[in-house]
Protein backbone atom coordinates (compact mmCIF):
# COMPACT_ATOMS: atom_id res chain seq x y z
CA UNK A 1 0.00 0.00 0.00
CA UNK A 2 1.74 3.25 -1.01
CA UNK A 3 1.05 6.77 0.27
CA UNK A 4 -0.82 7.97 -2.52
CA UNK A 5 -3.65 5.40 -1.24
CA UNK A 6 -6.80 7.25 -0.82
CA UNK A 7 -7.38 6.61 3.12
CA UNK A 8 -3.14 8.15 3.09
CA UNK A 9 -4.14 11.87 1.49
CA UNK A 10 -2.64 14.35 3.75
CA UNK A 11 -5.35 15.37 7.16
CA UNK A 12 -4.44 18.01 9.16
CA UNK A 13 -4.34 17.22 12.50
CA UNK A 14 -7.59 17.11 14.41
CA UNK A 15 -7.67 14.50 17.11
CA UNK A 16 -9.20 15.68 20.40
CA UNK A 17 -8.44 12.69 22.35
CA UNK A 18 -5.51 10.19 23.15
CA UNK A 19 -8.05 7.00 21.34
CA UNK A 20 -9.28 9.49 17.97
CA UNK A 21 -5.52 9.36 17.20
CA UNK A 22 -4.94 5.61 17.98
CA UNK A 23 -7.97 5.10 15.71
CA UNK A 24 -6.43 6.83 13.54
CA UNK A 25 -3.35 5.01 13.26
CA UNK A 26 -5.17 1.96 13.28
CA UNK A 27 -6.83 3.16 10.24
CA UNK A 28 -3.84 3.90 8.67
CA UNK A 29 -2.48 0.75 9.00
CA UNK A 30 0.83 2.47 11.07
CA UNK A 31 3.18 0.94 13.53
CA UNK A 32 3.28 3.88 16.41
CA UNK A 33 3.34 2.95 19.47
CA UNK A 34 1.36 4.44 22.36
CA UNK A 35 1.71 4.29 26.27
CA UNK A 36 -0.28 5.33 29.14
CA UNK A 37 2.45 5.62 31.24
CA UNK A 38 5.58 8.16 30.43
CA UNK A 39 7.97 7.53 33.37
CA UNK A 40 10.30 6.02 31.27
CA UNK A 41 11.54 9.23 29.60
CA UNK A 42 12.44 10.21 33.42
CA UNK A 43 15.30 7.41 33.37
CA UNK A 44 19.08 8.16 32.53
CA UNK A 45 20.98 6.76 29.66
CA UNK A 46 25.02 5.48 29.31
CA UNK A 47 26.39 7.61 26.59
CA UNK A 48 30.56 6.78 26.07
CA UNK A 49 30.71 6.49 29.88
CA UNK A 50 28.47 9.37 30.70
CA UNK A 51 25.10 9.76 31.50
CA UNK A 52 22.35 12.14 30.20
CA UNK A 53 19.46 12.73 33.11
CA UNK A 54 16.74 11.92 30.96
CA UNK A 55 15.24 10.38 27.35
CA UNK A 56 14.65 13.71 26.26
CA UNK A 57 16.63 16.29 23.78
CA UNK A 58 16.80 19.22 22.66
CA UNK A 59 17.60 19.20 18.67
CA UNK A 60 19.56 21.53 16.43
CA UNK A 61 17.47 24.13 14.86
CA UNK A 62 19.07 27.21 13.87
CA UNK A 63 17.87 30.87 15.08
CA UNK A 64 19.63 33.04 12.80
CA UNK A 65 20.38 35.47 15.82
CA UNK A 66 23.94 35.19 16.06
CA UNK A 67 26.14 38.42 15.99
CA UNK A 68 27.69 38.92 12.75
CA UNK A 69 31.43 37.80 14.39
CA UNK A 70 29.83 34.40 14.84
CA UNK A 71 29.51 34.46 18.88
CA UNK A 72 25.77 33.71 20.34
CA UNK A 73 23.60 37.10 20.36
CA UNK A 74 20.97 38.23 22.47
CA UNK A 75 17.98 35.97 21.36
CA UNK A 76 20.74 32.69 20.76
CA UNK A 77 21.23 33.30 24.91
CA UNK A 78 17.42 33.84 25.34
CA UNK A 79 16.28 30.81 23.58
CA UNK A 80 19.35 28.37 25.22
CA UNK A 81 18.21 29.65 27.89
CA UNK A 82 14.85 28.91 27.94
CA UNK A 83 16.09 24.88 26.77
CA UNK A 84 18.15 24.87 30.17
CA UNK A 85 15.07 25.80 31.89
CA UNK A 86 12.84 23.45 30.58
CA UNK A 87 14.43 19.75 32.16
CA UNK A 88 16.12 18.54 29.31
CA UNK A 89 19.15 16.34 29.95
CA UNK A 90 20.47 16.40 26.17
CA UNK A 91 20.97 20.11 24.24
CA UNK A 92 21.98 19.89 21.01
CA UNK A 93 23.45 23.03 19.30
CA UNK A 94 22.52 23.98 16.44
CA UNK A 95 24.80 24.51 13.27
CA UNK A 96 28.02 26.13 13.63
CA UNK A 97 29.46 26.98 10.38
CA UNK A 98 33.34 25.74 10.71
CA UNK A 99 34.26 28.57 8.49
CA UNK A 100 33.21 31.95 6.92
CA UNK A 101 32.92 31.23 3.51
CA UNK A 102 30.14 28.05 4.11
CA UNK A 103 28.12 29.83 6.61
CA UNK A 104 24.36 29.61 5.73
CA UNK A 105 23.69 33.32 6.57
CA UNK A 106 25.36 35.74 8.35
CA UNK A 107 24.14 35.15 11.47
CA UNK A 108 24.38 31.84 11.84
CA UNK A 109 26.82 30.56 14.90
CA UNK A 110 30.69 30.60 13.96
CA UNK A 111 33.20 29.38 16.61
CA UNK A 112 36.72 30.86 15.97
CA UNK A 113 39.50 31.67 18.17
CA UNK A 114 38.83 35.35 18.07
CA UNK A 115 35.03 34.45 19.60
CA UNK A 116 36.11 31.70 22.19
CA UNK A 117 35.50 33.98 25.30
CA UNK A 118 31.78 34.73 24.32
CA UNK A 119 31.17 31.30 23.69
CA UNK A 120 33.04 29.78 26.99
CA UNK A 121 30.73 32.20 28.73
CA UNK A 122 27.31 31.03 27.13
CA UNK A 123 28.02 26.94 27.21
CA UNK A 124 29.03 28.21 31.34
CA UNK A 125 25.28 29.82 31.53
CA UNK A 126 23.99 27.75 29.66
CA UNK A 127 24.98 24.85 31.63
CA UNK A 128 24.62 26.52 34.83
CA UNK A 129 20.70 27.00 34.37
CA UNK A 130 20.61 23.14 32.87
CA UNK A 131 21.64 21.80 35.87
CA UNK A 132 19.89 24.06 38.23
CA UNK A 133 16.79 22.83 36.62
CA UNK A 134 17.99 19.11 37.19
CA UNK A 135 18.55 19.51 40.26
CA UNK A 136 15.16 21.10 41.17
CA UNK A 137 13.73 18.09 39.41
CA UNK A 138 15.50 15.80 41.70
CA UNK A 139 18.35 14.40 39.07
CA UNK A 140 21.91 13.67 40.49
CA UNK A 141 23.40 13.67 36.73
CA UNK A 142 24.58 16.75 35.18
CA UNK A 143 23.72 17.85 31.06
CA UNK A 144 24.83 17.29 28.44
CA UNK A 145 25.51 19.82 25.44
CA UNK A 146 26.90 18.89 21.95
CA UNK A 147 27.82 21.29 19.59
CA UNK A 148 26.79 20.72 15.72
CA UNK A 149 29.57 21.85 13.34
CA UNK A 150 28.60 22.19 9.81
CA UNK A 151 29.70 23.22 6.50
CA UNK A 152 26.20 24.51 4.66
CA UNK A 153 27.87 23.20 0.87
CA UNK A 154 25.18 23.98 -1.71
CA UNK A 155 22.92 26.51 0.95
CA UNK A 156 26.23 28.66 1.44
CA UNK A 157 25.90 32.00 1.00
CA UNK A 158 28.40 35.32 0.42
CA UNK A 159 26.72 38.21 2.02
CA UNK A 160 23.38 37.54 2.09
CA UNK A 161 23.52 36.09 -1.45
CA UNK A 162 23.42 32.66 -2.40
CA UNK A 163 26.66 31.03 -3.22
CA UNK A 164 25.84 27.18 -3.38
CA UNK A 165 29.37 24.74 -2.98
CA UNK A 166 28.16 22.01 -4.41
CA UNK A 167 29.50 18.41 -4.40
CA UNK A 168 27.75 17.45 -7.22
CA UNK A 169 25.54 18.90 -9.80
CA UNK A 170 21.42 18.07 -8.95
CA UNK A 171 19.00 19.91 -11.25
CA UNK A 172 16.32 19.29 -9.12
CA UNK A 173 17.72 21.01 -5.73
CA UNK A 174 18.62 23.59 -8.10
CA UNK A 175 15.48 24.17 -8.82
CA UNK A 176 13.38 24.19 -6.19
CA UNK A 177 15.93 26.57 -4.37
CA UNK A 178 16.05 29.10 -7.42
CA UNK A 179 19.61 28.17 -7.92
CA UNK A 180 21.25 28.84 -11.30
CA UNK A 181 24.28 26.43 -12.14
CA UNK A 182 26.05 29.95 -12.38
CA UNK A 183 25.68 30.49 -8.94
CA UNK A 184 28.49 28.82 -6.51
CA UNK A 185 30.53 25.99 -7.82
CA UNK A 186 31.71 22.41 -7.34
CA UNK A 187 34.03 21.69 -4.69
CA UNK A 188 37.00 20.27 -5.49
CA UNK A 189 38.95 17.56 -3.78
CA UNK A 190 41.76 20.21 -2.71
CA UNK A 191 39.36 22.25 -0.65
CA UNK A 192 37.29 19.13 0.98
CA UNK A 193 41.03 18.62 2.05
CA UNK A 194 40.90 22.28 3.52
CA UNK A 195 37.78 21.24 4.65
CA UNK A 196 38.56 18.40 6.95
CA UNK A 197 41.13 20.70 8.94
CA UNK A 198 38.64 23.21 9.41
CA UNK A 199 36.30 21.37 11.63
CA UNK A 200 39.13 19.34 13.18
CA UNK A 201 40.45 22.59 14.23
CA UNK A 202 36.54 23.65 15.23
CA UNK A 203 36.13 20.45 17.22
CA UNK A 204 39.11 21.39 18.80
CA UNK A 205 37.66 24.43 19.77
CA UNK A 206 34.27 23.16 21.02
CA UNK A 207 36.32 21.28 23.56
CA UNK A 208 38.45 24.12 24.61
CA UNK A 209 35.23 26.00 25.58
CA UNK A 210 33.44 23.36 27.48
CA UNK A 211 30.93 21.31 24.94
CA UNK A 212 30.83 17.77 26.08
CA UNK A 213 30.61 16.79 22.24
CA UNK A 214 30.39 17.57 18.34
CA UNK A 215 28.53 16.23 16.13
CA UNK A 216 29.72 16.26 12.62
CA UNK A 217 26.66 17.27 10.90
CA UNK A 218 25.83 14.70 7.93
CA UNK A 219 22.17 14.90 6.95
CA UNK A 220 19.74 17.64 5.24
CA UNK A 221 21.71 17.84 1.85
CA UNK A 222 24.81 19.50 3.81
CA UNK A 223 28.06 19.28 2.47
CA UNK A 224 28.76 15.80 4.09
CA UNK A 225 25.15 15.00 3.08
CA UNK A 226 25.69 15.59 -0.29
CA UNK A 227 28.95 14.05 -0.48
CA UNK A 228 27.02 10.67 0.94
CA UNK A 229 24.87 10.63 -2.01
CA UNK A 230 27.93 11.74 -4.50
CA UNK A 231 27.46 8.83 -7.30
CA UNK A 232 27.75 10.82 -10.14
CA UNK A 233 31.21 12.84 -8.96
CA UNK A 234 33.47 11.72 -11.27
CA UNK A 235 37.08 11.70 -11.17
CA UNK A 236 37.38 12.30 -7.70
CA UNK A 237 38.36 10.35 -4.52
CA UNK A 238 35.75 11.73 -2.40
CA UNK A 239 32.64 10.45 -5.16
CA UNK A 240 31.75 7.54 -7.29
CA UNK A 241 30.22 4.10 -6.87
CA UNK A 242 32.03 3.23 -3.78
CA UNK A 243 30.76 4.48 -0.09
CA UNK A 244 34.01 3.82 0.45
CA UNK A 245 34.97 7.42 -1.30
CA UNK A 246 31.66 8.83 -0.77
CA UNK A 247 31.95 8.90 3.03
CA UNK A 248 35.59 9.51 3.11
CA UNK A 249 35.52 13.15 4.17
CA UNK A 250 33.01 12.27 6.68
CA UNK A 251 35.36 9.15 8.20
CA UNK A 252 38.52 10.94 8.20
CA UNK A 253 37.16 13.50 10.56
CA UNK A 254 35.79 11.48 12.43
CA UNK A 255 39.01 8.87 13.08
CA UNK A 256 41.25 11.78 14.15
CA UNK A 257 38.97 13.35 16.51
CA UNK A 258 38.45 10.09 18.52
CA UNK A 259 42.03 9.86 17.69
CA UNK A 260 43.22 13.07 20.10
CA UNK A 261 40.59 12.53 22.46
CA UNK A 262 39.16 9.86 24.75
CA UNK A 263 36.73 12.35 26.98
CA UNK A 264 35.04 14.41 24.33
CA UNK A 265 32.10 13.07 22.62
CA UNK A 266 32.38 12.38 18.82
CA UNK A 267 28.82 11.96 17.23
CA UNK A 268 26.78 13.03 14.14
CA UNK A 269 23.05 13.98 13.02
CA UNK A 270 22.79 11.62 9.88
CA UNK A 271 20.62 11.62 7.41
CA UNK A 272 19.96 7.90 7.09
CA UNK A 273 17.32 8.42 3.96
CA UNK A 274 17.03 11.61 1.77
CA UNK A 275 14.58 10.09 -0.99
CA UNK A 276 16.05 11.11 -3.75
CA UNK A 277 15.71 8.55 -6.53
CA UNK A 278 19.00 6.74 -7.97
CA UNK A 279 21.92 8.23 -8.64
CA UNK A 280 21.51 10.87 -6.73
CA UNK A 281 19.83 9.23 -3.52
CA UNK A 282 21.67 7.88 0.29
CA UNK A 283 19.29 4.99 2.10
CA UNK A 284 17.37 4.58 -1.00
CA UNK A 285 16.87 1.60 -3.52
CA UNK A 286 19.61 1.11 -6.69
CA UNK A 287 17.11 1.37 -9.70
CA UNK A 288 16.75 3.66 -12.18
CA UNK A 289 13.91 5.93 -13.40
CA UNK A 290 12.03 6.07 -9.83
CA UNK A 291 9.97 8.95 -8.16
CA UNK A 292 10.20 11.02 -5.11
CA UNK A 293 10.34 9.82 -2.57
CA UNK A 294 12.20 6.60 -3.77
CA UNK A 295 11.84 3.10 -1.86
CA UNK A 296 14.22 3.41 0.91
CA UNK A 297 17.40 0.63 1.12
CA UNK A 298 19.25 1.00 4.27
CA UNK A 299 22.41 -1.25 3.44
CA UNK A 300 24.23 1.95 2.71
CA UNK A 301 23.81 3.47 6.49
CA UNK A 302 24.04 0.36 8.29
CA UNK A 303 27.73 -0.20 6.57
CA UNK A 304 28.20 3.42 7.50
CA UNK A 305 26.99 3.49 11.36
CA UNK A 306 28.84 0.24 12.11
CA UNK A 307 31.87 1.80 10.41
CA UNK A 308 31.42 4.63 13.09
CA UNK A 309 31.24 2.21 15.98
CA UNK A 310 34.02 0.91 15.31
CA UNK A 311 36.19 3.99 15.50
CA UNK A 312 34.58 4.50 18.88
CA UNK A 313 31.59 6.70 17.97
CA UNK A 314 28.37 5.40 20.36
CA UNK A 315 26.05 8.14 19.88
CA UNK A 316 24.10 9.11 16.52
CA UNK A 317 21.06 11.59 16.11
CA UNK A 318 18.61 10.27 13.45
CA UNK A 319 17.28 11.96 10.92
CA UNK A 320 15.72 12.13 7.11
CA UNK A 321 15.18 13.83 4.14
CA UNK A 322 16.13 17.36 3.19
CA UNK A 323 13.91 20.53 4.96
CA UNK A 324 14.83 22.61 1.48
CA UNK A 325 13.09 19.89 -0.35
CA UNK A 326 10.07 17.65 0.25
CA UNK A 327 10.27 18.78 4.43
CA UNK A 328 7.42 16.38 5.41
CA UNK A 329 10.34 13.80 5.18
CA UNK A 330 12.33 16.01 8.00
CA UNK A 331 9.36 17.48 10.00
CA UNK A 332 6.01 16.43 9.29
CA UNK A 333 3.52 18.82 9.38
CA UNK A 334 0.15 20.87 8.73
CA UNK A 335 0.47 23.82 6.98
CA UNK A 336 3.52 24.20 4.57
CA UNK A 337 5.42 27.41 4.01
CA UNK A 338 3.89 29.79 2.13
CA UNK A 339 4.01 29.03 -1.72
CA UNK A 340 4.43 25.80 -1.02
CA UNK A 341 2.12 22.62 -1.51
CA UNK A 342 0.66 20.22 0.76
CA UNK A 343 2.78 17.11 1.02
CA UNK A 344 0.77 13.99 -1.38
CA UNK A 345 0.53 11.54 1.94
CA UNK A 346 -1.02 11.66 5.61
CA UNK A 347 1.52 13.49 8.11
CA UNK A 348 1.30 10.04 10.34
CA UNK A 349 2.35 8.27 7.57
CA UNK A 350 5.64 10.46 7.23
CA UNK A 351 6.02 10.21 10.97
CA UNK A 352 5.54 6.61 10.73
CA UNK A 353 8.79 6.27 7.73
CA UNK A 354 10.78 8.32 10.63
CA UNK A 355 10.03 5.84 13.54
CA UNK A 356 10.49 2.67 11.22
CA UNK A 357 13.61 3.81 9.22
CA UNK A 358 15.24 4.70 13.52
CA UNK A 359 13.66 1.62 14.52
CA UNK A 360 15.53 0.02 11.86
CA UNK A 361 19.31 1.15 12.56
CA UNK A 362 18.21 0.83 16.30
CA UNK A 363 17.72 -2.90 15.57
CA UNK A 364 20.83 -3.75 14.00
CA UNK A 365 23.43 -1.95 15.60
CA UNK A 366 25.31 -3.40 18.96
CA UNK A 367 23.19 -2.62 22.27
CA UNK A 368 25.56 -0.08 23.68
CA UNK A 369 25.52 2.44 20.72
CA UNK A 370 22.24 5.33 21.59
CA UNK A 371 20.32 6.44 19.11
CA UNK A 372 18.44 9.47 19.70
CA UNK A 373 14.88 9.95 16.73
CA UNK A 374 13.26 13.11 15.72
CA UNK A 375 9.70 13.83 14.11
CA UNK A 376 7.31 13.66 17.05
CA UNK A 377 6.49 17.75 17.25
CA UNK A 378 3.80 16.79 14.78
CA UNK A 379 2.38 15.00 17.50
CA UNK A 380 1.49 17.82 19.84
CA UNK A 381 -0.08 16.87 23.22
CA UNK A 382 0.22 13.29 22.30
CA UNK A 383 3.88 13.18 21.83
CA UNK A 384 5.05 12.01 25.27
CA UNK A 385 2.79 9.16 24.56
CA UNK A 386 4.05 7.86 21.61
CA UNK A 387 7.82 8.77 22.31
CA UNK A 388 7.07 6.25 25.60
CA UNK A 389 6.10 3.69 23.47
CA UNK A 390 8.96 4.27 21.00
CA UNK A 391 11.58 3.54 24.00
CA UNK A 392 9.98 0.89 25.67
CA UNK A 393 9.69 -0.96 22.23
CA UNK A 394 13.15 -0.64 22.36
CA UNK A 395 12.88 1.49 18.86
CA UNK A 396 14.98 4.11 20.05
CA UNK A 397 16.86 5.25 23.12
CA UNK A 398 16.07 8.99 23.30
CA UNK A 399 13.65 10.92 21.68
CA UNK A 400 14.64 14.74 20.57
CA UNK A 401 12.38 17.62 19.59
CA UNK A 402 12.88 20.83 17.58
CA UNK A 403 9.85 22.85 16.99
CA UNK A 404 8.17 21.89 20.11
CA UNK A 405 11.15 23.14 22.08
CA UNK A 406 10.96 26.42 19.93
CA UNK A 407 7.19 26.52 21.08
CA UNK A 408 7.08 25.17 24.27
CA UNK A 409 10.90 24.63 25.68
CA UNK A 410 8.83 24.02 28.92
CA UNK A 411 7.50 20.15 27.44
CA UNK A 412 10.40 17.90 29.35
CA UNK A 413 9.10 19.34 32.96
CA UNK A 414 5.63 19.10 32.00
CA UNK A 415 5.91 15.45 30.76
CA UNK A 416 8.12 14.84 34.35
CA UNK A 417 5.58 16.53 36.43
CA UNK A 418 1.86 16.20 34.62
CA UNK A 419 2.72 13.03 32.44
CA UNK A 420 1.27 15.43 29.62
CA UNK A 421 2.46 18.17 27.19
CA UNK A 422 0.49 21.27 27.78
CA UNK A 423 -2.41 21.43 24.82
CA UNK A 424 -2.24 25.23 25.22
CA UNK A 425 1.65 25.63 24.42
CA UNK A 426 1.54 22.88 21.99
CA UNK A 427 3.90 23.54 18.45
CA UNK A 428 0.35 23.66 15.90
CA UNK A 429 3.29 22.39 13.11
CA UNK A 430 2.48 25.68 10.89
CA UNK A 431 5.81 26.61 9.64
CA UNK A 432 5.65 29.72 10.64
CA UNK A 433 9.41 29.18 11.83
CA UNK A 434 10.43 27.68 9.16
CA UNK A 435 9.14 30.48 7.10
CA UNK A 436 11.32 33.27 9.09
CA UNK A 437 14.47 30.94 8.44
CA UNK A 438 13.80 31.31 4.72
CA UNK A 439 13.27 34.89 4.99
CA UNK A 440 16.43 34.96 7.31
CA UNK A 441 14.69 36.42 9.95
CA UNK A 442 15.41 36.08 13.84
CA UNK A 443 13.39 32.11 14.16
CA UNK A 444 11.15 31.63 16.63
CA UNK A 445 7.67 30.45 17.39
CA UNK A 446 5.06 33.23 16.74
CA UNK A 447 2.56 31.39 17.79
CA UNK A 448 3.35 31.01 21.31
CA UNK A 449 6.23 33.60 22.02
CA UNK A 450 5.52 36.93 22.54
CA UNK A 451 9.17 37.58 20.96
CA UNK A 452 8.34 36.70 17.43
CA UNK A 453 4.21 37.73 17.55
CA UNK A 454 5.15 40.29 15.11
CA UNK A 455 5.68 37.94 11.87
CA UNK A 456 1.97 36.36 12.37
Amino acid sequence: MNSTSPHRKFEPFTYKSLEALKRKINELQLEIPISLNVDILKENVKINGRITPNRLAIQPMEGFDANKDGSPGKLTKRRYTRYAEGGVGLIWFEATSISENCRSNSHQLMLTDKNIKDFKKFVSLIREKCNATLRSLGYKEESILILQLNHSGRYSKIKGKKHPIRAIRNFELDTALNASEKDGYIISDDEINTVEDDWISKAELAEEVGFDGVDIKACHGYLISELLASRTRKGSIYGGKPLENRSKLFLAIIKKLKKKTSDFIITSRLGIYDGMPYPNGFGTEEKENQKFPAPFDLSEPLELIKNLYKFGVKLINISSGNPHYKPQLTRPYDIPVRGAQKPNEHPLYSVNRLIKLTSMIKDQIPEDMVIIGSGYSYLRQYAGNVVAGLIQNKCVDICGFGRMSIANPNFPKQLFQNGVIDKQKICITCSKCSELMRAGNNTGCVIRDPQYKKYR
